[in-house]
């Protein structure tokens, strides 16, 4: 066989068949199932919130009561206030309930991803930098060990 039959050869075949076909269909349909659970899915919120710091609880408030308080580390402890306007702090987050749901509103850390993350009435909201971790638990939040 010749080199030019053997390429014409080899441009004739296909490039798909049946099988692989029906292998693309069904993770499609898989990608889209899933999708649609992820974001459709009802569910419930937490009513509390807990602060965590390596580990440790160190602060618990219900979701029902708007309020602002401030996380910060001092030494080798870390405490949860409420917030104080024109207070200076180092080492901080602002933890802030509002309608039912909790954010970090300020923070001193370089990178301020928790800032960035959205107000959540289930889930958590990690502080890496500050090791300060939140978790909404309560009857339809999450229920982590930390």
């Amino acid at each position: 066989m010749e080199r030019e039959e053997k390429i014409a050869r080899i441009r004739e075949q296909k490039y798909f068949v049946r099988g692989d076909i029906a292998v693309f269909a069904v993770l499609l349909a898989l990608v889209v199932l899933f999708t649609l659970l992820a974001f459709f899915v009802p569910r419930e919120s937490g009513d509390r919130f807990h602060v965590y710091w390596r580990g440790e609880e160190v602060f618990s408030a219900p979701l029902a009561e708007d309020a602002r308080y401030v996380f910060y580390i001092d030494g080798d402890a870390a405490f949860v206030l409420p917030y104080e306007e024109g207070r200076r702090y180092t080492d901080y987050n602002v933890i802030e309930v509002r309608g039912g749901m909790v954010d970090v509103t300020e923070a001193d850390c370089p990178d301020k991803t928790c800032v960035y993350l959205p107000a959540t009435d289930w889930g958590e909201i990690d502080c890496g930098a500050h090791g300060m971790h939140i978790a909404v638990q309560g009857e339809g939040g999450m229920q982590t060990d930390v």
